[in-house]
């Protein structure tokens, strides 16, 4: 009688430590985990290790999952507090297979860490959960937190399950579920393949209203295109695909600002679409002050989602938000099909498929078309909302040649008096149709000498610009790209060789044409007199005594409204016995390419003319090397207008090209400026004189 009794209580002993098998096979693709099925241990500290789970010592630590029982005291687990759970499954099948633990989906936790342990002692480790970044997660499909484990076929074997608890988690919300990794990815590929032809609808939608919007200019076009968008967003964010590249926002308010930019872009194509400001004013400021909340609410969720702060906007708020902007948007339109106003008619048929979606994807939420009922509606919405917009376009149309008419009346009555009027003038008109054929007679002699004028000093110009045979003489190889904007110009070289040393100038006057050209022959006349009488020959000391000489002879003294008149130019010395070269900038600079390294010079930042903060100009010494290029230049190329969007050259492509183009001939380089420069410029004008030159040492 003893051992009998002995036997008993060994097995209640046995059944009130027992856990339910959790049974796998191949041809169930989804088991669902009961509370009796896993048993918990509580870790406040989360200080258990691992290892220590699968010794005999913590068997009976375990406790059966009840909710219903108060003297688990699973009201005191708390945010920051560990909980572990443990399975224990079968494999049935007769291979090896993966499964997928599956936590519910509506469940928030911060960590996931799924523990087994192979017959060799090794135990692994699956991490996922809230927290986590999508790459670290075990498995990373449309953001949930699935742990994946294999089982041989005929084993059993007991996991370990350690969550991690978070202010946002409800332990009750906590449910498990077990698939085959192959019906995971079969469930994916569906639901994906299904959003892929939802989110081409939406695509195709957009692409085909932005024409519309672009050739009608209808403000409606315009909402309908931003509410399609937000829809796409929304739906991005529902079906989790954001959360396969970021972590969960669950606390941040992501989910109000999408709803807030769909109310937004819903409220202002209402209003447009209605047009309440001319049918229902009294609506149309409601409308607005709607709009100016919702602009609000947005600007914070936008601040709080920057600075992180959780959101305090609960999901019953944005519920009542997005019933209260249905409502406004709704009630105008029935006022309006009472109107008989027809695009009425549409707004509200399209609001009504967007609620049977809202009511299909509650009521029907276990079944395929409920969970895809709120895409159902959307398309239908936004089907209908299409038709509407070309059915308003049409009224629009109507209303425009109601109005043509109108005008075209008034037109002909106003052709017969303009006839009238016009055989009145018609008279008057051949009077001075006489006086003005005089004139235009006039006006051609006086252009005709004055083209002969601006030749003939074009011709002066040209004369005292020094010739080719200069250049050719003193260096290696040189090109001169020359290309005044009018028949004369205001930018002008100049080279002299004085004491066995050549002095260089490349000179940007103030202006072009007439007044540039005059400028430039003042500073040919000056630079010789400067070089070539008083024997000045250090480039900063040529600046210097230009820039009092040009000030002196116009009379520059800085006082209020006077001419600013001057120039932007390099001197160049060049001592050919030492390969020193001499520079000086006012406000041009100067470019040295030496085996491919372009070096940039950049001289003084005034201009050679009466300036309010002047001082002396400075120079730098550069020991040339053989085969160096010196390029100098005006801003007529870097500045031109041209290209695809009439934009400026610039100086970052201007300096790419000379480097492109550097160890070329000096005489096809020349050329290739120019057909860039034509090809930039196109059908634009020149806007300046350009100068360009080349010097190979």
């Amino acid at each position: 009688m003893r051992q009998i009794l002995a036997i008993l209580l060994l097995l209640m002993t046995s059944m009130t430590y027992s856990q339910k098998v959790i049974v796998l096979t191949d041809y169930v693709s989804q088991e669902s985990i009961t509370d009796y099925q896993m048993k918990f241990l509580h870790d406040p500290q989360c200080n258990i290790h691992p290892p220590e789970l699968f010794t005999p010592a913590f068997r009976r630590d375990f406790q059966q999952l009840d909710f219903k029982n108060p003297s688990l005291r699973l009201e005191t687990i708390e945010p920051g507090d560990c909980i572990w759970f443990r399975f224990i499954f079968l494999n049935r099948s007769s291979h090896q297979i993966s499964f997928h633990l599956q936590p519910n989906i509506f469940s928030s936790f911060g960590e996931y860490k799924l523990y087994q342990k192979f017959p060799n002692g090794v135990i692994t480790e699956r991490l996922s959960g809230k927290n986590i970044q999508p790459r670290a997660k075990d498995v990373n499909i449309s953001g949930s937190d699935e742990l994946r484990f294999y089982m041989n076929p005929g084993t059993r074997d007991t996991l370990f399950l350690r969550v991690a608890m978070i202010e946002s988690s409800v332990l009750t919300d906590l449910t498990f579920t077990v698939s085959t990794h192959d019906s995971v990815i079969r469930k994916d590929r569906s639901r994906r393949l299904l959003f892929g032809i939802f989110l081409g609808i939406l695509v195709i939608m957009i692409l085909y209203h932005i024409p519309l919007y672009l050739k009608v200019r209808e403000s409606s076009y315009l909402y309908y295109i931003f509410y399609i968008i937000a829809f796409l967003g929304f739906f991005i964010l529902k079906e989790g695909y954001i959360y396969e590249l970021t972590p969960q926002f669950t606390d941040a308010p992501i989910n109000t600002l999408l709803l807030q930019v769909f109310l937004l872009s819903f409220l202002l194509f209402g209003r447009s679409y209605l047009d309440t400001s001319k049918n229902l004013k009294i609506w149309d400021r409601i409308l607005l002050i709607a709009i100016g909340f919702t602009v609000g609410g947005l600007a914070m969720s936008i601040i709080m989602i920057i600075f992180k702060i959780p959101s305090v906007v609960t999901l019953s708020v944005n519920f009542l938000a997005a019933i209260a902007s249905l409502f406004l948007a709704i009630v105008p339109a029935f006022i309006l099909k009472k109107k008989h106003f027809q695009p009425a008619r549409y707004f509200l048929t399209a609001n009504i498929f967007l609620i049977l979606g809202v009511i299909l994807l509650f009521s029907l939420k276990n079944f395929t078309i409920g969970k895809h009922g709120l895409e159902i509606g959307v398309t239908l919405q936004i089907i209908t909302f299409s038709v509407g917009m070309g059915e308003k376009i049409n009224l629009l149309k109507r209303d425009r040649e109601r109005a043509q008419r109108r005008i075209i009346d008034q037109l002909r009555e106003n052709a017969i008096l303009k006839d009238k009027v016009n055989r009145e003038l018609e008279d008057k008109v051949k009077e001075r149709t006489l006086e003005i054929q005089l004139q235009k007679e006039q006006i051609e002699k006086q252009n005709k000498e004055i083209k002969y004028s601006f030749d003939y000093a074009k011709k002066i110009q040209s004369t005292v610009l020094p010739p080719n045979e200069v250049f050719e003489n003193l260096f290696a190889e040189h090109f001169i790209f020359f290309r005044p904007r009018d028949i004369v110009s205001g930018d002008f070289y100049w080279i002299a060789q004085k004491e066995n040393k050549i002095v260089i100038a490349a000179v940007d006057c103030t202006g072009h044409g007439v007044p540039g050209s005059l400028m430039s022959m003042l500073g040919i006349t000056l630079l010789h007199e400067i070089v070539n009488e008083k024997d000045v020959i250090q480039a900063d000391e040529i600046l210097n005594q230009l820039r009092s000489s040009i000030a002196r002879t116009l009379k520059q003294e800085g006082k209020p409204g006077e001419q600013k008149d001057g120039m932007d130019m390099v001197v160049l010395i060049y001592d050919p016995s030492t390969r020193d070269l001499e520079f000086s900038g006012a406000n041009n600079p100067m470019y040295i390419i030496h085996k491919g390294k372009m070096n940039e010079y950049k001289g003084n930042n005034m201009p050679v003319a009466y300036y309010d903060n002047m001082t002396d100009f400075t120079r730098e010494t550069i020991t040339l090397k053989q085969g160096d290029r010196i390029y100098l230049f005006s801003d007529g190329f870097p500045d031109q207008f041209g290209g695809p969007q009439g934009k400026k050259f610039k100086y970052r492509p201007f300096k790419d090209l000379l480097l492109e183009m550097h160890d070329r001939p000096m005489e096809e380089q020349e050329k290739i400026l120019r057909m860039v420069f034509d090809e930039w410029k196109g059908d634009m004008d020149q806007i300046d004189d350009v100068l360009v030159m080349g010097l190979r040492f």
